[in-house]
């Protein structure tokens, strides 16, 4: 029997929008650690304030839990990202209408993230390229940090956290600092030992980011190109 593929956003939207138990919870979960951080970011650039923002982010996320959106959306048209930028920018939307609702005396009234792809697809403020570069951005830091702290965890299980201090700074994104020498004399370790640990290191790191990214395509030949894409938003600067 073929393996099957990582299990990806698409099927752990669907597990937490049509499963109320346990694995739709953990599903909502998942979702929430890798994309919360792009979303939060997202919403504070719209222009709200810390508390709001969180509001808006939380309410999001529920919404999206009682959607069936996906169900039609479009998995060719681009990546999860996408869908997920024009799901906020729906929200964000409503909040607003919602506000002005309220200072015109009208009651509030339920985010629905149904209507979105009825009424034609994202917002086009979701389709601008600089905010899909910066909450393309925001991801990408966020799947380095969750690949460098399964890794640093991992590394601390095996009694190795004094190691893992020492080499994170070979990592990508890390300022070394120190010398192989230098490391090897803090550690007890010769140079060539020190080099042979971060070249382990960073294997681990890479593999882990690969499994992190993994999840977020539909297929096994996409990851590369995800790959390239995080380390080039990555390179960009944020205007």
């Amino acid at each position: 029997m073929a393996k099957m593929f990582h299990t990806t956003h698409w099927s752990l939207l669907a597990a937490a929008t049509l499963d109320g138990e346990a694995s739709g919870r953990e599903a909502l979960a998942a979702l929430c650690r890798d994309y919360r951080p792009a979303v939060l970011s997202h919403v504070r650039r719209r222009g709200f304030g810390p508390e709001e923002a969180e509001d808006i982010t939380q309410e999001f996320f529920l919404a999206l839990l009682n959607s069936r959106a996906w169900q039609r959306a479009d998995r060719a048209r681009g990546r999860f990202r996408t869908f997920l930028l024009g799901m906020v920018e729906h929200v964000i939307a409503h909040r607003k209408e919602r506000a002005g609702a309220l200072k015109r005396g009208g009651g509030p009234s339920p985010v629905s993230l149904d209507d979105l792809l009825e009424k034609g697809g994202e917002p086009p403020a979701a389709r601008e390229e600089e905010t899909v570069r910066a909450f393309d951005r925001q991801w990408a830091v966020n799947m380095v940090s969750r690949a460098l702290e399964a890794v640093t965890e991992e590394w601390a299980a095996q009694g190795r956290a004094r190691e893992m201090t020492a080499l994170r700074g070979f990592l990508p994104g890390g300022a070394a600092g120190l010398t192989y020498e230098e490391v090897g004399q803090e550690l007890g370790l010769s140079a060539p030992a020190v080099k042979s640990a971060i070249h382990r290191l960073r294997q681990r790191f890479r593999a882990e980011l690969r499994a992190a990214v993994a999840r977020t395509v539909d297929a096994p030949h996409e990851i590369d190109d995800e790959l390239r894409y995080l380390r080039r938003v990555l390179e960009q600067r944020s205007t």
